[in-house]
């Protein structure tokens, strides 16, 4: 038994005899019980809120380890993620140069070699030799280059914009130029027209728009082989917070997009043509991309297709007046505003013979150039390519070297690789 339950029965009995000799002594106990019971309680209520505490504590050290433990994790992870980010960073850095850099020099080999004396037959091989090379550098460009950096810097972008002026029309021309060497003859006209009331400065991210441009160009001149492809530019209107809409149209006389792919065209890569041919090229490559970065821009991208009657891709962005405009002749604005202006005009026209390299170019400008290349084959080819031109090029294989020779020697003009041996220091000692 517990000690109260012997410190009740004692008092039980002292109270029993205390009440039969005397009623004085019998009150008097029957208070000192009722006092000893009040602090027995007190005590044993107090016992077990220490006992509680003691518990609560130890709970709150184990959420506080768990917690450590969580946060440690977190951070772990974080930056585990990190470094999966730099990772495929690298790769797609390696990737782009160490597939890049061995392709290109394939048709810029065979181009040199298709200046040389040919028979017909030898011709039509190294013409053959060159279109594969220039089809497959083609598809490593749109599949295992592009497309990746796409999405990767689409998942780097955020949700912050960069805001800057910028010519809008040097972004179009710009843009435009990267695929008019592509057109070959009897392709599309490649044009462009911006309304007068568009703005010559704009304040925006050029980059974004640029690689949006660029995604929607490169399926129209995949999917035009003869036509036109038309950038188009409008002004919408103002805003109240003083921002200004303008709506770009890219319209082709392509292949055209069946109504039923119209609906997943935004939202995941396509390999069906339009005319179901069996030689089938992706559809709708990057426009996932497009429509993320559109819609960081604060507008919305749709197209209007038919299949055999081309597409009109549509988009438009919010953006803002330059706010340091330039006015000088190199920015004299659209002086033909509205008007249609043809980049690459290739239809019909007749072939006038390839423009060969003159050796008295050299002899008209004469400078000394540095070639830093580690690839042999690329090395071959540039030195040949300077010496049709009439220069004697001295070439270095790694960056250490190009900061010896430069120490030396003065040079007007170095043509160095940006991802080379020996290039982590080269390049910002030269710079």
């Amino acid at each position: 038994m517990k000690m109260s339950y012997f410190v009740c029965l004692g008092l039980g009995a002292s109270f029993f005899f205390l009440l039969i000799y005397s009623g004085r002594l019998a009150l008097a106990a029957v208070g000192g019980a009722m006092l000893f019971s009040a602090y027995h309680f007190y005590m044993t209520r107090l016992q077990g809120a220490e006992l509680r505490n003691v518990a609560l504590q130890q709970e709150v050290q184990e959420l506080q380890v768990r917690l450590d433990t969580s946060i440690v994790k977190e951070q772990k992870a974080c930056k585990e993620a990190e470094t999966a980010n730099h990772i495929k960073r690298h790769l797609l850095a390696t990737v782009n140069h160490e597939i890049r850099t061995p392709m290109n020099g394939m048709p810029g080999m065979t181009t040199l070699f298709t200046n040389s004396p040919l028979n017909k037959n030898q011709r039509e091989y190294i013409d053959t030799i060159r279109y594969c090379g220039e089809s497959l550098l083609t598809s490593v460009n749109g599949i295992l280059v592009d497309d990746l950096l796409n999405f990767s810097k689409s998942d780097q972008a955020g949700d912050e914009l960069e805001k800057r002026d910028f010519d809008l029309l040097n972004c179009v021309k710009e843009s435009l130029m990267l695929f008019a060497g592509r057109i070959k003859d009897g392709g599309p006209e490649l044009a462009y027209c911006i309304d007068a009331k568009v703005p010559v400065q704009i304040n925006g991210d050029r980059k974004r728009l640029s690689q949006v441009l660029m995604n929607l160009l490169e399926n129209a001149v995949r999917h035009t082989t003869q036509g036109e492809i038309l950038l188009a530019i409008r002004f919408r209107g103002s805003q109240k917070d003083n921002r200004i809409e303008l709506v770009f149209e890219i319209r082709d006389t392509g292949s055209g997009i069946p109504a039923n792919k119209i609906d997943q065209l935004f939202k995941r890569i396509t390999s069906q043509t339009a005319n179901g041919d069996a030689d089938k090229k992706p559809a709708g490559r990057g426009l996932v991309v497009c429509k993320k970065l559109v819609e960081l821009m604060g507008g919305e991208i749709g197209v209007l297709s038919q299949p055999g009657r081309g597409a009109t891709f549509t988009f438009n962005i919010f953006c803002a007046p330059a706010l340091r405009p330039k006015h000088s002749p190199v920015h004299p604005g659209f002086s033909k505003g509205g008007k249609r202006i043809v980049i690459s005009i290739v239809k019909g026209k007749k072939e006038n013979g390839k423009r060969e390299l003159s050796e008295n170019f050299g002899a008209e400008f004469p400078l000394r150039i540095l070639v830093a290349e580690d690839n042999t084959i690329n090395q071959k080819l540039i030195i040949t390519v300077l010496a049709k031109l009439g220069y004697q090029a001295t070439l270095a294989c790694n960056g250490k070297e190009v900061l010896e020779m430069v120490d030396h020697e003065h040079y007007d003009l170095i043509l160095m690789d940006v991802q080379m041996p020996g290039s982590e220091q080269s390049s910002s000692n030269i710079l």
